[in-house]
């Protein structure tokens, strides 16, 4: 094939748009822990003139915390490009009673962060949650291109505490509709640490589409008993349990009422 300066220029812009759509995702999701638990969340903003940020996780995640706070871990830049790593101490608790709220059904929780953070971070806005609307026009289906961003095992990809990238696919079928069945299976491997990882793709206008998020993991359970010894062995089934993005809007809608009702923590679906 005989390479043009116009190739060249759209293959350097289709790479450009690659890594900018993901750089947005990476920019907004954050590591979040305790002594107890550790996990992965992401910040949404919604449209004005709501000023607070919504951080979105699974609803176990915060639920197996001990404390009244958490540290969500931040990232500074500097001058010359790097970053700095900026734990950041939040409220979960106050007086016993918790300040997030938890969809009725599913394992999502979102926690409004009214007072200003530390340092400038990225988010992503609402509109980029994918709704059914939504997943009908991009015609996501079995084997399509996914990619996850979390902490596997609370590893993170630098000092500066970034989420690891992986890629999977759409792993079971149907898609849609949505409805009685809120989430879908995804082709990679899941670790504790990746609850509350946003699963996205590349939306149609180059930003982030958020298609849902890392709640669960599969994996086969042997017993083996011998006249000394019983032991189990866990096998990883490669599979992630990713619930739908509609179910995050539901959550963050919630978490925007003045009223949105805290109490009391549900047990986990």
């Amino acid at each position: 094939m005989r390479i043009t300066p116009h190739i060249v220029a759209f293959l350097a812009l289709a790479a450009t748009a690659s890594a900018d759509f993901a750089t947005e995702m990476i920019d907004a999701t954050f590591k979040l822990f305790d002594p107890a638990v550790t996990g992965t969340s992401f910040l949404v903003r919604r449209d004005a003139p709501d000023t607070a940020l919504y951080l979105v996780t699974a609803g176990h995640m915060l639920k197996g915390t001990k404390a009244d706070t958490a540290t969500l871990v931040l990232r500074e830049r500097l001058d010359d490009g790097t970053y700095k790593r900026r734990d950041h101490t939040i409220p979960i608790r106050r007086d016993g009673k918790r300040l997030w709220v938890r969809h009725e059904k599913d394992d999502v929780a979102v926690l409004r962060l009214a007072d200003p953070l530390p340092v400038p971070v990225g988010t992503i806005p609402f509109a980029a949650l994918a709704d059914e609307a939504t997943l009908k026009a991009t015609r996501l289906g079995l084997t399509s291109q996914l990619y996850v961003l979390t902490y596997p095992k609370a590893f993170e990809a630098s000092e500066a505490g970034f989420p690891v990238a992986r890629q999977g696919i759409i792993a079971s079928h149907p898609l849609l509709p949505l409805g009685k069945k809120h989430s879908y299976l995804a082709d990679f491997t899941a670790f504790g640490g990746d609850s509350g990882g946003p699963v996205f793709v590349p939306g149609p206008d180059g930003h982030p589409l958020i298609i849902g998020m890392v709640f669960a993991q599969f994996r086969h359970d042997e017993q083996i008993k011998a006249e000394y010894e019983e032991r189990s062995i866990h096998y990883p089934l490669g599979l992630g349990d990713v619930l739908h993005a509609q179910y995050i809007r539901e959550t963050i809608e919630l978490a925007a009422k003045p009223d949105a009702p805290k109490e009391p923590e549900k047990t986990a679906p």
